[in-house]
């Protein structure tokens, strides 16, 4: 995309935006709609136990109690994707210490003292936990510094596929910065005030 084809530039950012819905979707029915859907199955059962083999209840309920558990934390991690609220009540760091948090492998370096507008603190949110899902568990470095009217944001290593990186950086650009995404790194720079 170039600056003269504005239209463009825009179309490939709602395409994004479509695929970025498109996978949240996809993680809500794969994940937790099939784990609630066991839950109700499970529910059936126990309901059918309870009169028969109220140890054997117990258990169901139990298990059942624990699936629930499961798709509260994958619905939570998925609403956290898309915008958490931690985001806008402590800021960008806290937001980057949280999403770091499940990743026991990830390093953080901060220095985010001037504090980005929302947009820009939301991009570098996002652009940070794409990143960390690309590396799985494993090791992950992860800088970010505001400093002189910019962010900026580094994530080491960066990840085997890029596309999952397209709607951050139509965001990026949108907002008058920046996102390069290699294999060895992820650079995202964003000015600090859009």
């Amino acid at each position: 995309m170039t600056e003269n084809h504005p239209v463009e530039h825009h179309l490939a950012q709602l395409l994004a935006d479509d695929d970025e819905r498109r996978a949240l979707e996809r993680e809500l029915h794969d994940g937790v709609q099939q784990r609630l859907v066991a839950v109700a199955v499970g529910l059936q059962l126990a309901r059918r136990l309870v009169g028969d083999d109220q140890g054997a209840a117990r258990e169901a309920l139990d298990e059942l109690r624990a699936e629930v558990g499961r798709a509260v934390d994958e619905l939570r991690a998925v609403a956290e994707r898309i915008h958490p609220p931690l985001l806008d009540t402590q800021g960008l760091a806290a937001a980057l210490r949280m999403a770091a948090a499940r990743h026991p492998q990830a390093r953080l370096h901060l220095a985010v003292d001037e504090p980005p507008v929302p947009a820009a603190a939301l991009t570098a949110y996002r652009v940070c936990v794409a990143a960390l899902h690309d590396a799985g568990g494993g090791a992950v470095e992860i800088r970010a510094r505001s400093a002189d009217g910019v962010l900026e944001l580094e994530v080491a290593p960066g990840p085997a596929d890029a596309r999952g990186f397209a709607s951050a950086a139509g965001r990026a650009a949108v907002l008058g910065g920046r996102l390069d995404v290699a294999r060895e790194r992820v650079r995202l720079t964003l000015p600090l005030r859009s």
